[in-house]
């Protein structure tokens, strides 16, 4: 995402959801690494569709474990709702 700190956003978005900040995410992150349980990560995604006014498939998400990953899966929707 260009000009996009996808980083910075998921930070933010799990202080919104949990009241978590993480120090040095990087694209090898493991999510499951954070310590955050699955009520907050349901939520989490549902924050990050809201505010980029995405909506990503459950199946889509499936496969995430890195934030790379996560940021691959959230440009990909991005630019689909961004060329239609």
């Amino acid at each position: 995402m260009s000009d996009f700190d996808f980083y910075s956003f998921f930070n933010q978005a799990a202080f919104e959801v949990s009241g978590k900040t993480f120090e040095n995410l990087h694209k090898s992150t493991v999510i499951a690494d954070l310590g955050l349980d699955s009520v907050a990560l349901i939520e989490l995604v549902g924050y990050i569709e809201e505010k980029l006014r995405i909506r990503i498939p459950d199946e889509d998400l499936a496969g995430v474990q890195t934030l790379e990953e996560l940021d691959a899966v959230v440009s990909r929707f991005v630019g689909v709702k961004a060329s239609s």
